[in-house]
């Protein structure tokens, strides 16, 4: 199971990594207009403590007997950026500080792909 959530991870985490550098204005366009609707923000606050639960979940069964895995922190880190994202993008909805965050986002979903994949390869 933990070989397919971690390339689960690098799939979702690099596609979501490469919109994001590839198409940053774009990718903002589309979010101002999600924003735009009735009640949009306060979802976008709701989803990202839902992704800090998980992030919170991921983290505490790192601390269980059989938790020590690599694919326990690779959640954690994956749910707790998801929340970053969502919090962020919620606090700051303008086009341009959504381009800003789009681009350093990006990175760092990529970042997160290619550090699973380098887990995965050495499993």
């Amino acid at each position: 199971m933990a070989r397919y959530y971690i390339w689960f991870v690098v799939v979702v985490a690099g596609l979501a990594g490469l919109i994001r550098v590839l198409l940053p204005r774009r990718f903002a366009e589309l979010q101002v207009e999600r924003f735009r609707a009735a009640n949009a923000l306060n979802r976008a606050r709701l989803r990202a403590l839902l992704f800090v639960v998980v992030g919170l979940i991921f983290g505490a069964l790192y601390f269980l007997p059989w938790g020590h895995q690599s694919w326990i922190i690779i959640g954690t880190i994956f749910s707790l950026l998801s929340a970053a994202e969502t919090f962020f993008q919620a606090q700051f909805p303008t086009l341009e500080s959504l381009v800003f965050q789009s681009r350093l986002l990006g990175i760092l979903y990529l970042g997160l792909a290619a550090a699973s994949y380098v887990i995965l390869r050495r499993a």
